[in-house]
């Protein structure tokens, strides 16, 4: 039982089937001992019966014949054997002399010589005996008058009939055990899938949690140690669940990439920073300033959304990160805070695409009546410090260094609806055979000393390929704005 239970517990066959199968191994067990024990019971009964009735027959035997016996009254022996012919169960009765010499007779007896069989002191002989035909045991005792040992009474029982009840009963009892084993074998899966049931279900919760599913339903209310587990369960999964909502908050107000970083890294909430290589776009509103005083707050809030949404997905479309919004402006970080080696090309991937959804945004806003928007966009590559900055009280995750602020620069003397670069973008890999540029005069930005040459974006390159197509389609299909 044992190294049966090791097996099972080793094997990948279902919870349910191996307690089934336990429960039937042990209850085959049980019902098996019993019946053995019920047999054996039943089998010594039967034949101490017998053995008390052999007694008892030629106790009365040798009590009666023993004056007919000490008086040589032959004929009365005579008629004491014959009345085993009233009883179907004695098949012989014999009275001996104390000599051993054979007085009275009737029916059969296996016994010739008496005398080897008893011994002065034995008062009762038992000898089992059989033939083809018949099943008996033989009873000897010696014949007693008057404390005067006068002869020997022998009666012979047929135990044919005993046997046989004995043998039905005994089939009867190994039907009943087999049967009650079958009922149990069968009853044992359902009891099995019955005590698993809250196995399953702590399973099924488990594998949804893992999943990442938290609104599975628990079923609480059992007081057992099941019950403590369940509970166990639903205070992780409720705590899961807080901790999406945070997630999805954070999703809300940073990066999804960021909110990650800052929830799941032991060091994310901490201040500092490492110096990465990356790229950075930024995308501003052209006069925004005439705009809002022409509009009240709420619209320009809806305007500016309405336009920040496709540029979102534009970004996370090329591996870009959002890393803020001031006010009219769009901060949009590639290669950080994850490394990405076609960071440049994904960034003026992305500027292009703004451009596009702008231009379509516009066209439904013109059909509309509503007022447009235009953008221009700079974009630089280089080395940046990326991490959280601020105080240990409020901090955010940004990048900072002289590659950012002259990516600020670059888009302030942009034209609307341009996309400049920088040399440092232009050489990052992939660029240079697929993105198109015209080279502008050398300017000297603001809080620069070195001058710097932009260099303007042909977008015609990109909108020729199917790709960038397909990409745009699924932002903003055509049909969404005609």
């Amino acid at each position: 039982m044992k190294n049966l239970s090791k097996k099972l517990e080793n094997s990948s066959l279902p919870l349910a089937l191996k307690w089934s199968l336990v429960i039937a191994c042990f209850v085959s067990i049980v019902m098996g001992l019993l019946g053995w024990f019920l047999i054996d019971q039943q089998t010594n009964t039967y034949r101490q019966q017998n053995d008390v009735l052999g007694r008892t027959v030629v106790d009365q035997l040798a009590l009666a014949s023993g004056e007919p016996l000490l008086a040589g009254d032959d004929l009365s022996l005579q008629v004491l054997v014959r009345q085993q012919e009233k009883t179907p169960l004695i098949l012989g009765m014999q009275v001996f002399e104390l000599k051993g010499k054979l007085m009275a007779s009737a029916g059969i007896s296996p016994i010739g010589d008496v005398l080897s069989l008893t011994r002065s002191d034995e008062m009762n002989v038992q000898l089992p005996w059989k033939t083809p035909y018949v099943n008996a045991v033989s009873f000897i005792s010696h014949i007693v008058f008057k404390d005067v040992t006068a002869g020997y009474a022998v009666v012979t029982i047929d135990q044919g009939p005993l046997e046989q009840q004995l043998s039905a009963l005994t089939g009867a009892l190994i039907t009943t055990t087999l049967g009650l084993i079958a009922l149990g074998a069968m009853l044992a899966f359902p009891l099995a899938h019955r005590l698993c049931r809250p196995i399953y279900q702590l399973v099924k919760v488990g594998e949804a949690i893992d999943s990442g599913d938290t609104h599975t339903p628990i079923t609480l209310g059992r007081k057992d140690e099941i019950g403590r587990v369940l509970d166990a369960f639903q205070h992780m999964s409720d705590g899961m669940k807080k901790k999406q909502e945070v997630e999805q908050a954070f999703s809300r107000f940073l990066s999804p990439t960021i909110a990650h970083q800052v929830l799941n890294q032991p060091d994310g909430s901490e201040l500092g920073g490492i110096t990465v290589e990356g790229s950075v776009l930024f995308c501003d509103v052209v006069g925004f300033t005439e705009l809002s005083e022409d509009l009240p707050p709420q619209a320009v809030g809806a305007l500016l959304n309405q336009y920040f949404s496709y540029f979102s997905i534009a970004a996370d479309s090329c591996n870009g990160t959002v890393d803020k919004f001031i006010g009219d402006c769009v901060m949009i970080l590639f290669g950080v805070p994850e490394s990405d080696h076609s960071h440049g090309l994904h960034a003026v991937t992305c500027a292009v695409l703004i451009q596009e959804i702008a231009a379509r945004i516009n066209h439904q806003r013109d059909k509309e009546g509503l007022p447009l928007v235009q953008f221009k966009i700079g974009i630089n590559s280089g080395q940046m410090l990326a991490g959280n900055l601020g105080s240990a009280e409020r901090m955010q995750y940004t990048v900072v260094g002289d590659a950012v602020n002259l990516t600020a620069r670059i888009c302030d003397i942009c034209t609307p609806g341009q996309i400049l670069v920088t040399e440092d973008t232009l050489s990052q890999p992939g660029i240079s055979s697929l993105v198109k540029v015209t080279p502008l005069q050398t300017v000297n930005v603001k809080g620069r000393r070195q001058l710097v040459t932009p260099y303007l974006v042909d977008s015609d390159s990109f909108l020729a390929e199917s790709r960038f197509q397909e990409s745009l389609e699924k932002i903003l299909p055509t049909e969404a704005v005609t």
